[in-house]
């Protein structure tokens, strides 16, 4: 018998509808029932806006988020996959599996023989890069930054220093209510002359993106507070 797919969905940025999703993309996400998702609210908004055709009371999903525990058995979340019955991997926001806990699932699915196919779609990290002016063709994400004051200070010299002795991006993120905290440490800590790019709510109506010296930011420039954010320094 042969297996289903695992197919890997991003979620938009902010706002969305069908008409940011490929027709091809689309008429598959439409025929599949069955979801691994990170909050069963966020996939109901996604697949009402896709205007998938199945009533919200047919869809079936397995959460799969920061509370799931790391050896978790993920088998009863692929029992119909591995019967033939296709699966979708739906993120938050963004792209699965990057700064997101789906790819323990994508493990499990090359564990067990199960085609995985990634879709395309926007990533905040990225474009972030993108709309920065710094090197795109060396960097380095690292996801969270410590949450202990003085290990985030170390973190951040140490990007610096690499930023300096190899020309590479260094980006990085934070859980928007600490935006404001994050940004004041890199203001104390950034030489002068580093460069900080800091992009808000990339694909919202309000968006912004900053790109500039250390020296010329100052504490609540931008509104941070709560709002998502990705932040990447370069020498």
């Amino acid at each position: 018998m042969s297996k289903g797919i695992l197919y890997l969905i991003p979620n938009f940025l902010g706002i969305g509808n069908k008409d940011d999703v490929t027709l091809n993309q689309l008429a598959i996400i439409r025929q599949l029932k069955e979801f691994i998702v990170e909050s069963e609210k966020e996939a109901r908004a996604y697949l009402k806006a896709i205007e998938h055709p199945l009533p919200q009371s047919n869809f079936v999903f397995h959460l799969i988020n920061e509370h799931t525990r790391d050896r978790e058995d993920l088998t009863p979340f692929f029992k119909t996959c591995m019967k033939g019955e296709s699966i979708g991997l739906l993120s938050d926001a963004g792209i699965p599996c990057v700064a997101d806990p789906g790819n323990r699932a994508v493990v499990f699915a090359h564990s067990n023989g199960i085609r995985v196919k990634p879709f395309s779609g926007a990533s905040s990290i990225y474009m972030a890069l993108m709309a920065s002016g710094f090197n795109g063709q060396n960097f380095c994400f690292h996801g969270y930054l410590p949450i202990e004051h003085a290990l985030q200070i170390k973190k951040v010299k140490t990007m610096e220093q690499a930023a300096a002795a190899s020309g590479q991006t260094q980006i990085f993120m934070e859980t928007p209510y600490r935006n404001e905290r994050l940004l004041e440490v890199l203001i104390k800590t950034l030489k002068p002359n580093t460069k900080l790019c800091i992009a808000c709510n990339i694909m919202n109506e309000k968006e912004e993106i900053v790109s500039k010296p250390i020296v010329n930011w100052i504490p609540m420039e931008m509104n941070l507070h709560k709002n998502p954010a990705i932040f990447l320094i370069n020498v």
